[in-house]
């Protein structure tokens, strides 16, 4: 059950830019279909086929749209939807309309292939499910008195059992695919030793145009007293303070927030709210971490410092990182000025 849920998880989870990459297979998916089905309308209306002069026609004008819509509007769900809904009614007249027995085949056992790798999750299983329910309302429903007349016999008993072999095989190929090309880009994002995202995919976050929110904030975080641990108990200790970090900070900010290790004890949340809120949550963070019972430790303590796009409207995400860090060295010479200790000595 846990693997399985952890499967799901993965395959769900967004990892780094997605979005340029749903944009990049948005464009060229836009432009083959165009050129493809522009082929077909001119041969189909050289055969004075009215029906599949239509549907290629639709094929080319949606997809110059959808087109532009990822490629110069940038929007990129949009583009996916609109994909998705002609192809879904363009493939709907296939089944439907009956004429060539093969065609019909070659087009609709098409779905099942493309739509997830192409769609997303979500997208993808949509269109699967819809084409599924239709080819069993057709084929195996009352509704088939209205196609009986088209196809053969044995196409109305093979071409249902056909199409379900297709899904479900195409569907956990796409899936497997999917799964494998998340956990790599997990593994290239993610602190080995934490779970928490490196320091690459964070500055990557950072370089992301949709990281300059109004209510975006940035805090910094570094274990206090480190050394000491490390000296008095040992390096596990230690390893297991720093491990401990990326537990407070979910529990304080929320599933929502980015949480990445930036260095040897380091880590930096990328988040959205005000700063009273992201105040209200840096202290509960450093209440659960004082609080905190381990193995080895028995409380961690924790210098912290944010820095909110309100408050610094004319600075970058890079440059609020650079804010927040310099606050958080100011909030570490405090502690340990409170402490008596010399800070070169954590």
């Amino acid at each position: 059950m846990n693997e399985n849920k952890n499967i799901i998880n993965i395959l769900t989870m967004k990892i780094g830019d997605d979005t340029r990459r749903q944009c990049h297979i948005n464009v060229a998916m836009s432009i083959i279909v165009c050129i493809s089905a522009g082929i077909m309308l001119v041969m189909n209306i050289l055969k004075h086929s009215t029906l599949m002069t239509i549907t290629s026609l639709v094929l080319v004008a949606g997809f110059t749209v959808t087109g532009i819509m990822a490629g110069v509007l940038k929007k990129i769900r949009a583009s996916s939807v609109v994909m998705a809904l002609i192809l879904t009614g363009v493939f709907t007249v296939f089944p439907i309309s009956g004429g060539n027995e093969g065609f019909s085949v070659l087009w609709v056992l098409l779905i099942p292939l493309f739509s997830i790798s192409l769609f997303g999750l979500r997208i993808g299983l949509g269109m699967n499910f819809y084409f599924l329910l239709l080819i069993i309302a057709l084929f195996y429903s009352p509704l088939n008195v209205h196609i009986a007349d088209l196809y053969t016999d044995n196409f109305m008993k093979r071409f249902p059992v056909l199409f379900i072999a297709d899904s479900a095989t195409a569907q956990f190929i796409a899936l497997s695919s999917e799964y494998y090309y998340k956990m790599t880009r997990l593994q290239v994002y993610t602190d080995d030793m934490t779970g928490a995202y490196n320091r690459k995919y964070f500055m990557e976050m950072l370089e992301r145009p949709d990281m300059r929110k109004n209510d975006l904030c940035i805090s910094v975080i570094d274990v206090n007293g480190l050394k000491e641990i490390n000296d008095s108990k040992g390096h596990a200790a230690g390893d297991e303070m720093i491990c401990s970090v990326p537990q407070f900070a979910r529990k304080a900010f929320g599933k929502d927030a980015i949480i990445a290790r930036t260095g040897g004890d380091e880590f930096a949340i990328l988040t959205v709210g005000s700063r009273e809120d992201i105040e209200k949550k840096t202290e509960k963070m450093k209440e659960y971490a004082a609080k905190h019972k381990g193995k080895l430790i028995d409380h961690v303590y924790l210098s912290v410092g944010s820095a909110c796009q309100s408050d610094y409207k004319d600075l970058d995400p890079d440059g609020l990182f650079r804010k927040a860090d310099k606050f958080m060295y100011e909030d570490k010479t405090a502690y340990y000025s409170q402490k008596g200790h010399d800070r070169r000595h954590r």
